[in-house]
């Protein structure tokens, strides 16, 4: 596959602690801008963006290990030792994954609306409909992957940043798209690589999250010796409608 497309944020000074983050499904580096407000003054921060997402064009094939591969040939490129990884959904399948090849390099790992595992039997199933729908109806398919985002209430509150996410998500190629799906329905399981790991693990959760449900992820976090878990009142784009207080619950903020 190609290089990653990315951007970094440097601060002073040079040799601050650096931050991975990593946008989810039809999303895109601009949904973390709130979050980069607040640490940059503090942090390195290294935003990534998925193939086919935002400014990354790139439609070929890949696979969620692929990308963590990726990830660590960025930060071996720039000569960073260590990294706190944060992932939003999709982008928390990739900080899994790099977290259990790259145990070593991984300082913290941060699971935004997310797992370490992989997806269900019926989750499957429903990642092979999504498939489908986008074959003969792509533009009401991402209206309807949108909407169950986020919740009702969400919905009237971020009017207008659930328009940006849909017009971002609108230019996305088919290709994209669907690349995307494939690999997020054929990840492994990246759970079994974290039982061994010294670094702090956070789970940020919607416990109105419509995609991941709250019982899967309690259950992970009860199964990881160093994890913990903190649930919002929010849907599954706590990233865009809990910005507060996710910077809050990040391990590496003092």
């Amino acid at each position: 596959m190609k290089s990653a497309q990315f951007l970094t944020y440097t601060t002073q000074p040079n040799n601050a602690p650096t931050i991975i983050l990593l946008h989810g499904f039809l999303g895109n580096a601009s949904q973390w801008d709130w979050i980069i407000q607040e640490l940059r003054s503090k942090f390195q921060i290294l935003l990534i963006e998925l193939p086919g997402h935002g400014m990354n064009n790139n439609e070929g094939a890949y696979s969620i290990v692929d990308l963590s591969h990726e990830v660590y040939r960025i930060i071996n490129k720039l000569g960073l030792e260590q990294v706190h990884m944060v992932g939003h959904s999709m982008g928390g399948y990739v900080a899994s994954a790099f977290t259990k090849a790259y145990p070593k390099q991984t300082a913290s790992l941060t699971l935004i609306n997310s797992c370490a595992g992989a997806d269900t039997p019926s989750r499957k199933i429903q990642r092979d409909r999504s498939l489908r729908l986008l074959d003969s109806y792509p533009a009401a398919f991402v209206k309807m992957a949108i909407a169950n985002l986020f919740t009702a209430n969400e919905t009237i509150i971020h009017n207008q940043a659930i328009g940006l996410l849909k017009s971002s998500a609108s230019r996305m190629s088919l290709a994209s798209i669907k690349n995307a799906i494939i690999a997020m329905r054929d990840r492994p399981d990246f759970l079994d690589g974290l039982q061994d790991l010294r670094s702090p693990v956070i789970y940020i959760f919607g416990k109105k999250d419509a995609i991941i449900p709250v019982a899967i992820t309690q259950k992970e976090v009860l199964s990881l010796p160093t994890a913990t878990g903190h649930g919002l009142e929010s849907g599954h784009m706590s990233l865009l409608t809990d910005p507060q207080k996710i910077i809050q619950l990040l391990p590496f903020i003092e």
